[in-house]
């Protein structure tokens, strides 16, 4: 428990004042490489082969290379796609996740590949969208962008939503929690925690803009509160259900009380299409 703290309280300083204070292109370096090392911890949770960590890591760094030059069309199909993708893991998930245990038993590397790489498309070309007009068919991406200050500040606020739910659905469940959410994926889950990691940034939300910055928040911007809220839930089942699959405790022991790095990225994964399609979309 005490490590957990000291962990994630040593995380969110170093992020956040990453974030205040780096340039976009050494940002942009470090998500990159936080990305290609929470693949790799998934190689390893998947039991991949030396061989098949060596190519899939090539392909996704590949991957990412080829992305450094999208159309404003091309990002905007990755985002359906994305938004399609993880729609169809939450309702497999909710409905009948033995089936996504049978995928991941096949095509583990591939639904890791594009999971990671969503995410991470989005969160380089993010400040595009908020710094040029949606008309420009031209788009920057966080390497570029000599107006990354601008949007500084929403990336602030996507790392306290997913920190606020985490923390919240952890202290609860903790404390509080009896009722099961989903024992035969995550046994520690509950109800309760669940609940309350929906309620608490969603109160706080609410305070922060409408009475403490006079922000006229609609019905949809607390609807997509929520969804992001869900999201973080939702991808943290996702690699719970991968670890549960090939009989593994963490993704890795990077991080003392939380496990690898892909067990603190996990519930940023669906969350970020969630909250770029609320800011941007």
């Amino acid at each position: 428990m005490i490590s957990r703290i000291i962990t994630g309280s040593i995380l969110a300083i170093t992020f956040v004042f990453s974030i205040l204070l780096l340039p976009s292109f050494i940002l942009g370096i470090l998500f990159t490489m936080l990305f290609v090392y929470a693949f790799i911890e998934w190689l390893s949770v998947a039991e991949s082969s030396f061989t098949s960590k060596i190519l899939y890591t090539l392909l996704f760094i590949l991957l990412i290379f080829s992305s450094l030059n999208l159309s404003r069309e091309l990002f905007n199909y990755l985002i359906n796609y994305a938004l399609l993708f993880w729609l169809f893991i939450a309702l497999t998930i909710i409905l009948k996740p033995s089936l996504l245990r049978l995928i991941f038993m096949k095509l583990a590397p591939i639904f890791g590949l594009a999971s990671l790489y969503f995410s991470w498309v989005i969160i380089v070309y993010m400040s595009s969208q908020a710094s040029l007009p949606v008309i420009n068919e031209s788009i920057v991406n966080i390497f570029e962008d000599d107006n990354f200050d601008n949007i500084r500040g929403y990336f602030l606020f996507i790392i306290v939503i997913v920190s606020l739910a985490d923390v919240s659905g952890y202290m609860i469940g903790r404390t509080f929690g009896k009722i099961k959410l989903c024992e035969s994926i995550s046994p520690n889950k509950t109800l309760e925690g669940f609940l309350a990691s929906l309620f608490i940034p969603t109160i706080l939300s609410i305070f922060y803009f409408i009475y403490l910055n006079g922000y006229p928040m609609l019905i949809l911007d607390l609807l997509l509160i929520i969804l992001c809220c869900i999201s973080c839930t939702i991808g943290d089942l996702y690699v719970s259900i991968l670890k549960r699959t090939y009989g593994k405790k963490d993704s890795g022991s990077l991080l003392p009380g939380h496990g690898g790095l892909l067990d603190r990225l996990d519930s940023y994964l669906p969350t970020i299409i969630i909250y770029y399609y609320w800011m941007f979309i």
